[in-house]
């Protein structure tokens, strides 16, 4: 009696010592703010109105292009933190932070059941604990723990989520008698479509599901075996050989995509990822190194297929694969885990059109890494006391590390500033650490910071004019810089964006050095002729550059001239109404007028990619937005 009050004290202590670390090291996050691309895409919050009624939230919930099955139930989880933009940021946090922490107890769960699974005579309170350690120290792990700090990633928490809970629903099909199979099995495809919903990373759950397999079916009869094969084949091999052809097919689409955004090819990007594998695991198991930086120093690419920068990392995750193959009966938690995290990685890793490497991506695919290893330290011939101090030690030591980082990520100006010592060799750390030296009028300090970099301002649309803002800011722009930011324009494949929205606040950014920055119109010529931007959504972007500047210049003509251009691809419905706002703006109804009934018969018609986009067209031509928007238009340019 003594001995089993004791274990469930230790039990209960270890919980509470797990939710207080937890709750210790990621508090100071919450005073942080938006970072990069949470503004892209949590502007649609504020793009449809108020969102207190049904066609306003369809039309939300459809906007989603991050991929091209839009993550509406990601989309969906912001509307609890806000509905409309611009908005706190704390909400979004605390909801970031709360979901890490279900996830973490998923994990828990899981290990739970592996390891009961590995070992059926492994129950109780031993097998809780050595599941919970595990669970902690990949939750409070800084890689990990940050994700939950920068708010987009709730793509990322939720899609983990569901497939954390999803794999659960498979493992307990495995264990349930026949008559609930059906019930998990739909419980498993449910989660499956949830994650789908949430980021297009939610594919992999059979995949990850196949990983299990093999110690979900040790100690099971052969007969209990062959029972459950229909299960594994419909569940998990054959949507997983799917998802695997899906992925080969994209190769195509993700090579056109790099080839126009990327200073990379898709073949560099998939020889440079069994380093960067290598990288992330190397981060996993050396915290004191591992952030979670949304800025790092990319990794070199290999120059071909004999350069030991591909083979050598290649050849390693080869052996070691073949090694977690043959030696499976010896350690199978491990070789579940090695598989696991390899399944993982096996989008975001392979031959899709993304920046080479991104800390956050470990989250899913590092879920089970720690577990072979608390087991297996659980197993040694030692002390109880030492077993409890090594864990007490380890988790703190974790806690201690994340919580410094959820400091400096609660203080974005520090943040900038740690990432830049952290990364002198990325320039998107130096740059985003000078914009920070802009803004607080500090001009000295961002020329010095961006001295090293100044040569290759031609080759990057935002480091010179991030330079050009602070050459700007001292009162001259040197001959030099307005020439490399026009070459910058005229060849850098990144900066079509960053480009048009300078270009329209041209003249009340750079009101202090206004005879020695570039022109609009020559800013505007570089743009043109940059050859990378010639996809239809590119010359739209600069159409409308034109037809802005042209307005603002008051020549009306050449600002019809760029929008009724003949050689534009289609206009999409917004667009037109874009244009005719514009045109309006500055004095041109009856342009306006003159072009919607030019466009406007067709945009409903034009042409959309497959996927989300195509369906969010679909609900606005079904609900009549684009017509009523039109007739408000029409008659607003006709009083």
């Amino acid at each position: 009696m003594k001995t089993s009050c004791f274990r469930l004290a230790a039990l209960w202590a270890a919980f509470l010592w797990a939710t207080a670390l937890f709750s210790v090291a990621l508090w100071p996050g919450l005073s942080g703010g938006f970072l990069f691309d949470d503004y892209v895409n949590l502007s649609a919050l504020g793009a449809f109105g108020p969102l207190d009624h049904a066609n306003a939230l369809l039309l939300y919930l459809t906007s989603g292009q991050a991929d091209p099955l839009g993550r509406p139930l990601a989309m969906a989880s912001f509307l609890v933190d806000a509905r409309t933009w611009p908005a706190d940021a704390a909400p979004f946090l605390r909801s970031n932070l709360l979901l890490h922490a279900a996830n973490a107890l998923l994990v828990g769960l899981l290990s739970l059941a592996l390891l009961r699974a590995n070992d059926p005579a492994v129950v109780g309170q031993r097998a809780v604990i050595v599941a919970l350690v595990a669970a902690s120290l990949w939750a409070l792990h800084p890689m990990h723990g940050t994700t939950a700090l920068y708010i987009i990633q709730r793509h990322a928490l939720l899609s983990t989520f569901f497939c954390l809970a999803g794999l659960l629903a498979f493992s307990a099909l495995w264990h349930a008698p026949p008559k609930r199979r059906v019930m998990w099995a739909a419980a498993f495809l449910l989660c499956g479509l949830a994650a789908i919903g949430s980021k297009a990373n939610g594919l992999l759950l059979p995949v990850l599901a196949a990983t299990l397999l093999p110690l979900l079916n040790r100690g099971l009869a052969p007969a209990q075996r062959t029972d459950r094969r229909p299960w594994a084949l419909f569940l998990a091999l054959l949507p997983a050989g799917m998802v695997v052809a899906l992925l080969l097919t994209q190769i195509p689409r993700a090579i056109a995509g790099a080839q126009q955004l990327r200073d990379f090819s898709i073949a560099e990007r998939v020889m440079a990822q069994p380093g960067i594998v290598w990288g992330y695991l190397g981060d996993l198991f050396s915290v004191a190194r591992s952030s979670g930086d949304l800025m790092f120093n990319q990794p070199p690419l290999p120059s071909g297929l004999a350069d030991p920068a591909f083979w050598l990392p290649f050849a390693a995750l080869c052996i070691v694969s073949l090694l977690a193959v043959w030696q499976w009966r010896c350690a199978p938690l491990l070789a579940t885990a090695w598989g696991f995290y390899l399944a993982g990685h096996l989008i975001e890793s392979g031959p899709v059109n993304l920046e080479l490497a991104f800390a956050h991506r470990n989250y899913l695919p590092a879920a089970l890494m720690f577990l072979p290893v608390v087991a297996a330290g659980a197993q040694l011939r030692v002390r109880f006391a030492l077993k409890v101090v090594a864990a007490l030690a380890a988790t703190a030591a974790f806690a201690a590390v994340l919580h410094l980082e959820a400091r400096l990520w609660g203080q974005p100006r520090l943040l900038a500033e740690v990432w830049a010592a952290r990364s002198p060799a990325s320039e998107r750390a130096q740059v985003n650490a000078a914009t920070w030296d802009v803004w607080e009028g500090d001009i000295a300090r961002g020329l010095a910071r961006l001295a090293p970099w100044r040569d290759r301002a031609a080759e990057s649309t935002q480091l010179a004019l991030t330079l050009l803002d602070l050459e700007c800011a001292s009162g001259r722009v040197s001959p030099t810089l307005s020439h490399d930011v026009l070459v910058a324009m005229a060849t850098d494949k990144r900066g079509l964006n960053l480009s048009t929205s300078i270009l329209s606040v041209h003249v009340m950014r750079y009101a202090a050095c206004a005879d020695t920055v570039p022109s609009e119109d020559d800013m505007l010529r570089a743009m043109a002729s940059n050859p990378a931007w010639t996809t239809p959504g590119a010359r739209l972007d600069l159409a409308f550059a034109k037809a802005g500047l042209r307005a603002r210049q008051n020549d009306l003509a050449g600002a019809r001239e760029a929008l009724f251009d003949p050689r534009l691809p289609p206009f999409s419905c917004p667009s037109v109404w874009h244009g005719a706002a514009l045109l309006a703006e500055h004095g041109g109804k009856a342009d306006a007028l003159a072009l919607i009934k030019h466009l406007a018969p067709d945009c409903e018609h034009a042409p959309v990619p497959l996927g989300m986009p195509r369906v969010h067209r679909w609900i606005r031509n079904g609900l009549g937005v684009d017509a009523k928007e039109r007739a408000a238009l029409e008659k607003a340019l006709r009083e």
